[in-house]
């Protein structure tokens, strides 16, 4: 099953979402902004073929140069896979799906 959303991929540019990678040296949105230009970066990591995005639960909320440098796959950022990815990666999303629940784009049943 894919999970396609345009709510979730239009959230990322809600008035007070932010960058939710933001990796060190390289954000342009480290904090929230009414002009924040973020978009839905989806995390590739073994969960989609050439061509097809991840489910869009798997992304996380990217600024213009933090998306480029996730992204690129080590052409101008940080290589796929790596530790250093994994970790941007892993704290985009629980920053990410923190926000949609914050904000009603996600419900959890029998969360408090």
């Amino acid at each position: 099953m894919s999970i396609v959303s345009n709510a979730l991929r239009k959230s990322a540019g809600h008035y007070d979402a932010h960058c939710m990678l933001q990796i060190e040296g390289v954000c342009g949105d480290a904090t929230p902004t009414k002009a924040a230009g973020c978009v839905l970066a989806h995390v590739r990591y073994g969960n989609a073929g050439f061509g097809m995005k991840p489910n869009d639960t798997f992304g996380v909320f990217a600024c213009g140069p933090c998306h480029t440098a996730f992204d690129s796959n080590g052409t101008r950022g940080i290589q796929r896979g790596t530790q250093e990815w994994l970790h941007y990666a892993l704290r985009g999303i629980d920053r990410t799906q923190a926000w949609w629940a914050e904000h009603g784009f996600l419900t959890v049943r029998g969360a408090k």
